[in-house]
């Protein structure tokens, strides 16, 4: 009896063990089923993908990058191209398919094969730019040659992979290279953000600027190889997403004409449409050549890039360099003076040929500063027309710099105008605190007389200047420059976004004030300093300023040593929406009607054209030649 009450015992315990340890079981296998369901049918496609990319090789579709249009954009088949892309094909590597040191040795053995110059793709090969599964871009373009070469030595460089891709075209080349800039491959600091080093950036210009716009989202392809290596069976693993195109605000035609009479010299051209801050015309010279950087061998880029250096030919001068603006910055002084209630139209000064600041320190000479020609009574209108720097003078000493300096923060000379490009610099506008901070010295008489004429410390950039002129154009608001108008979706041609005009800064200047100036501005080109370049019958109505540079030397017309400006507002008969303000810099120019307002006029006359819609000549020239070149050179 005992024996069988054990017996029971032990069998309810052997029941409850064996009862857990079905429920266990069940439970594992309820798990296992849910999981294979999870797997299998609610992420299955996710999982099928992941699996292809362990036992197939996933190959990188490069997104192409997006192109750049002209600002007269209907479609893609009828627009301007300014940037465009080509096929082509590039020579890649992976280096996880070689064994140490053989991508080395054969990629050494593939340059002596093209007659390349020593290093030329070893040294793509540097551990900072190496990840093991990620493809490398030995050649961006391979010639016919390479190919013929590669195809003959099949066996040696198997590994090495052929593939098809697009290469950057800028149509325009020198003539916008500031604006379009140009791209390269990815530096140590772009890999370590996320970029492939396969992957090309923008380098300068809308390209680094707009980069990420432009360059899109790269897709795969997932490849099924045989034992010999030929593609068994592909498909699209990641479709790639093609970087968005840009159309710009500029005008081609202008654009053109522009680099033409500049590229000899050293300056800058910018034309600006007051109403919108649309850029239609950014040109700077020296330029360089986007396409020889992009897809130039090895030698041809060398000898360039020391082409480049020499002439700080990659120097946006438009933007990214400031001079003294001289006797442009007289509207603004005049400006100054009117507002403030410190003169009027008819405040006279007479010009001797120059002005003598009386010495306040016993044993100083006085100091004399001189007017470029002597022309006696002259109220604040005929001060314009005729750019009398001895009038100025005396304006300035009378009115003192403080609102000279109040009127130039004002209109945003010391500030950046945000335009869409890298690399713009402010200008500077000089204060007696300034001075004493950075000389230990007070500021003089003397000062204020040289700012009165934007001589001195102060110094500007061209966008600077044009923008101020815009401001005189609409009656005080300035709107941000801007060189994108829209940006497309490059596969359905939707705009994806408008650029709207956005207001940079707006000044109450009165009425009155600006009809003073504007006097004094029409007067400038019809019977001032610029009229031997807009004083000619069917020239478009315009009113500017000239400008000259007083640098060190007594002989500006033998040696050339004065920088030229000019800036002018037209047509003037035309709405303000069809007007644009045009600035022309010239380095060593003689002086602003020598080289910078001719400049100027020749695009003033190829813009009326535009706007009656008359078609200019091939050359764009054709009833340019009369444009004359005056002796006068303020």
């Amino acid at each position: 009896m005992r024996e069988s009450a054990q017996q029971f015992k032990l069998w309810q315990r052997l029941q409850k063990r064996l009862y857990i340890y079905l429920t266990l079981a069940f439970l594992t296998m309820l798990l296992l089923v849910a999981r294979l369901f999870t797997i299998q049918v609610l992420n299955g496609e996710k999982y099928y993908e992941l699996s292809q990319r362990v036992i197939r090789k996933v190959v990188t579709l490069p997104a192409p990058r997006g192109e750049m249009f002209d600002r007269y954009y209907e479609s893609r088949t009828t627009a301007t191209r300014i940037v465009s892309n080509q096929a082509t094909l590039n020579l890649v590597v992976v280096p996880s398919h070689f064994k140490k040191g053989e991508l080395f040795r054969l990629t050494k053995l593939l340059e002596r094969k093209l007659d390349l110059p020593e290093g030329e793709l070893t040294a793509k090969l540097t551990p900072s730019k190496i990840r093991k599964n990620e493809e490398i871009v030995l050649i961006d373009g391979l010639t016919e040659r390479q190919q013929t070469i590669l195809a003959d030595y099949y066996l040696t460089f198997s590994r090495f992979i052929i593939r098809q891709s697009t290469s950057r075209f800028y149509n325009f080349g020198e003539a916008m290279a500031h604006i379009t800039g140009y791209i390269g491959p990815p530096s140590k600091k772009d890999i370590e953000a996320g970029l492939k080093s396969y992957q090309k950036v923008g380098k300068n210009g809308l390209e680094l600027y707009y980069d990420r716009i432009l360059r899109g989202e790269d897709g795969e392809i997932v490849q099924l190889k045989t034992a010999r290596g030929n593609v068994e069976e592909q498909k699209v693993f990641k479709n790639f997403i093609p970087g968005n195109n840009l159309i710009l605000t500029i005008d081609s035609d202008l654009q053109k004409l522009a680099y033409e009479h500049l590229k000899e010299r050293k300056g800058a051209v910018i034309a600006i449409a007051p109403a919108t801050g649309e850029v239609y015309v950014l040109a700077s010279s020296p330029s360089y050549d986007p396409n020889i950087l992009v897809s130039g061998d090895a030698e041809q880029r060398k000898e360039h890039l020391l082409k480049i250096a020499s002439e700080q030919a990659e120097l946006n001068r438009a933007i990214s360099a400031k001079y003294p603006p001289a006797s442009t910055f007289k509207p603004l002084v005049a400006l100054a003076a009117l507002e403030e209630k410190r003169a009027s139209k008819n405040t006279r000064y007479f010009c001797s040929g120059k002005f003598v600041l009386k010495s306040t320190y016993k044993g100083l000479p006085d100091a004399e500063f001189y007017c470029w020609r002597k022309h006696g009574w002259n109220n604040l209108v005929t001060a314009i027309q005729n750019s009398c720097s001895a009038y100025f003078y005396q304006l300035g000493y009378h009115i003192g710099s403080e609102p000279i300096i109040k009127y130039a923060r004002y209109f945003m000379l010391n500030r950046l105008s945000g335009i869409d490009l890298p690399g713009e610099i402010a200008g500077f506008i000089p204060s007696p605190l300034w001075k004493e901070k950075k000389f230990n010295q007070r500021w003089f008489d003397g000062d204020t007389v040289n700012l009165s004429i934007g001589q001195g410390f102060i110094q500007t950039t061209l966008i600077g200047m044009v923008d101020f002129y815009a401001a005189l154009a609409t009656g005080g608001i300035v709107y941000k420059p801007h060189l994108v108008k829209e940006i497309r979706y490059a596969d359905n041609d939707k705009i994806k976004e408008k650029i709207e005009p956005t207001p940079l800064y707006e000044l109450p200047i009165s009425n009155s004030t600006l009809k003073v100036i504007k006097e004094g501005l029409l007067l400038v080109t019809q019977k001032g300093t610029a009229r031997g370049s807009f004083g000619y019958k069917g020239m478009p109505l315009v009113m500017g300023k000239t400008g000259t540079v007083q640098t060190r030397s007594d002989d500006r017309f033998a040696n050339a040593t004065q920088h030229a400006w000019f800036i002018g507002i037209g047509p003037l008969d035309k709405p303000i929406k069809k007007q644009l303000v045009i600035g022309v810099f010239v380095e060593r120019g003689i002086g602003g009607a020598v080289s910078a307002a001719p400049i100027a006029a020749k695009l003033f006359v190829l813009w009326e054209k535009k706007l009656k819609g008359q078609k200019k000549s091939p050359n764009g020239q054709s009833d340019l030649k009369n444009i004359g070149i005056p002796r006068t050179s303020r």
